[in-house]
């Protein structure tokens, strides 16, 4: 796998917008210049605009001093502006409007505290122009102006948080995708563990933005045996000599004044200018087996925004030497172990659950005679429960079911108690799923991660007894298989995160897309109906303006409550883009849809809420309904909805339209 680059912010639209506000500025002085119309100041102002051209032209590649020298001239303009108002006119000039566009470098530049004293500044610089201060015209200006100041930096402040927010959205995807992909890269076992070790630490100090990576593997004892860097040119075998390291997370801000620590260790890191290590223990079942040392040249890093990614990498890290461990203890025992090395390989190459059960069904059936088997996972959200997440019974595959933790299902207590299990003969009692046979030999083996029983994997036969060789076999491959379904569930939550709105808990509009082209080609195969709910606020941005985007972003999670507690299980709701939510509704006529389409409107109609106490009256929606047609695409069925919903705007909002 090749290196894995994590895109930096792109510094070109960047520069774009601080040319463009210059150039805006060099046009702002022209037409102070025309405004004069007196020869002699007109030319001091020609000269004043090439002065400033050639001064941008300086700046021009470098966005960061161009946004200075933009910010910087906000205040010479102030001056410029007061001097041309008080050579054409003082109060009676028309010149005072071009303050207009230094709200405008405000929004782009300032914050709420500049806003204020631009403001009051604004105020004192033309009142000194126009010696205005004792006249009504001169008060009414500057408080419209003022105004305008203040609002021009609160928009600022606002777009520039919400530009924060987005970036950081964004860098969070990033992270995830390419933790994902670094997951992924624990597949490849045509290489050594050393150059695997490298690939994953070049692509780990990407994802979290270090200079340096160290893997550092310990035995039982904590003593150092192995370790494996990226971004460094050579280890010293002395340097690990005696190293003793922390047993908890730590955060070493500077590596100066820290002579404490580790002498040879930092001393060597010191001397490639790292300043900053993050040290996290990578520990299974409370036994420390390794540390991942992240490094930097900066003396303060962001560690909070990195804290997420850290944690993560070091995860995927710590499944690699879990799964590194169980290799090594495979490789010792006789031909059984070495079987489950291959069956390691086959589950560990699937990340989609389904695919993972049905490798690891296949891989024990090679080696053991199965009629049934099945894999039960605890539920973290419903502790009473367990889910039946995979059940292969007599040549055919059944649907997961929920079924309780405290029953007598042998599931149940192998997860409760942590204990294999070997059964044979005729057995009474229990759950029976699938074919409802009686098996007369079973095995049932915990799935243990780190310590914690995530669920049961078991075999069973119509025909057989096991014996305890085949028990340790399943045992061993319970072992094997937590590790390739616990990455299979962090692949799941990454795969979730990816098609979950932020704000709503909803699907976004990718999974919208997605979900809809499945449901369609359903609904083709089957012949069953497919409706569509577009649904749009009628009122997010009169409750932006009256009470804050607080409290419109309230507004939207109560929207998406009263769609979600309105709709069936099968149904898929979204927030498609701002405050406009979709959902498809399967098997449902369109008389069906508007029906639930209206119940959604009333709801949301009759509500009474509120906002920080504050009563906020009068939200309400509109809907567009639409159900496919023979020869209708996903887009078509989308765009009939959409006119629907356009009608409903244009017949006075809060109503439900249909499209036939």
């Amino acid at each position: 796998m090749g290196a894995v680059e994590l895109a930096g912010e792109d510094a070109n639209p960047r520069q774009r917008f601080h040319q463009m506000v210059f150039g805006v500025r060099v046009f702002l002085w022209i037409i102070t210049a025309v405004f004069i119309g007196i020869p002699a100041w007109r030319e001091a102002l020609a000269v004043g605009v090439v002065i400033l051209a050639l001064l941008g032209g300086f700046t021009w590649r470098s966005p960061r001093f161009l946004m200075a020298i933009n910010q910087v001239m906000i205040a010479v303009e102030w001056l410029l502006l007061a001097w041309a108002i008080a050579r054409t006119g003082g109060l009676s000039s028309s010149l005072y409007i071009l303050y207009g566009a230094e709200a405008l470098y405000l929004t782009a530049y300032g914050r709420r505290e500049h806003a204020l004293a631009g403001a009051v500044a604004m105020v004192l610089v033309y009142g000194w122009a126009t010696h205005g201060w004792h006249t009504a015209q001169f008060w009414w200006r500057s408080l419209v102006m003022a105004l305008y100041f203040v609002a021009a930096g609160f928009l600022g402040h606002q777009f520039r948080l919400m530009r924060h927010r987005s970036v950081e959205m964004t860098r969070r995807m990033e992270q995830l995708g390419q933790i994902k992909l670094l997951q992924q890269s624990l597949l490849h076992d045509d290489q050594s563990l050393d150059a695997m070790s490298r690939q994953l630490l070049k692509v780990a100090s990407d994802i979290v933005r270090m200079d340096a990576a160290i893997l550092v593997q310990a035995d039982s004892t904590g003593r150092v045996v192995h370790a494996v860097a990226h971004g460094l040119d050579s280890l010293s075998d002395d340097l690990w000599d005696g190293l003793t390291l922390p047993s908890a997370l730590t955060v070493v801000a500077d590596l100066v004044h820290r002579p404490e620590l580790q002498a040879n260790l930092y001393e060597a890191l010191r001397k490639i200018e790292l300043r900053t290590l993050v040290l996290i223990p990578l520990k299974i079942e409370n036994v420390i087996k390794g540390h991942l040392i992240l490094a930097t040249r900066p003396r303060r890093m962001q560690w909070a925004e990195e804290e997420f990614a850290i944690r993560s990498v070091a995860d995927v890290l710590l499944t690699q030497l879990r799964f590194t461990e169980a290799q090594q203890v495979a490789n010792k025992r006789g031909r059984l172990l070495g079987i489950l090395e291959r069956v390691g390989r086959i589950v560990n190459r699937n990340l989609d659950m389904l695919q993972l059960m049905r490798g690891l069904r296949e891989a024990v059936a090679k080696e053991l005679e199965l009629d049934s088997f099945l894999v039960a996972l605890t539920i973290p959200e419903d502790p009473e429960h367990v889910l039946l997440q995979y059940l292969w019974d007599d040549g055919e595959e059944y649907p997961a079911e929920v079924f309780p933790l405290q029953g007598e299902g042998l599931a149940a207590q192998v997860i409760l108690s942590g204990q294999s299990l070997l059964l044979n003969g005729p057995q009474d009692g229990g759950i029976l799923t699938g074919s409802r046979k009686r098996p007369i030999g079973m095995i049932f083996a915990p799935l243990e991660y780190e310590g914690r029983v995530l669920g049961a994997l078991s075999v069973q036969s119509y025909r057989i007894e096991y014996d305890h060789d085949y028990l340790e076999f399943v045992s061993a491959i319970a072992s094997q298989a937590t590790i390739a379904i616990r990455n299979a569930q962090m692949y799941q939550q990454t795969q979730q995160a990816a098609l979950t709105d932020y704000l709503t808990g909803l699907g976004n509009s990718r999974q919208f897309n997605l979900a809809l082209q499945a449901h369609l080609e359903t609904a083709r195969e089957t012949g069953h109906g497919l409706s569509l709910l577009i649904i749009d606020s009628d009122s997010l941005k009169t409750i932006n303006d009256r009470y804050g985007h607080q409290a419109g972003d309230a507004h939207l999670k109560m929207v998406a409550e009263t769609i979600r507690g309105s709709i069936r299980e099968v149904d898929v709701a979204c927030r498609y883009a701002g405050d406009e939510f979709v959902v498809i509704l399967p098997r449902l006529s369109l008389s069906e849809a508007v029906a639930v389409g209206e119940r959604i409107r009333s709801e949301i109609a009759d509500r009474h809420w509120e906002f920080h106490h504050h009563p906020v009256v009068g939200a309400t929606i509109s809907v567009g309904a639409a159900s496919l047609l023979p020869s209708m695409t996903a887009e078509d069925l989308f765009q009939t909805a959409d006119r629907a919903l356009y009608q409903a705007k244009q017949l006075g909002k809060n109503r439900v339209v249909a499209v036939s």
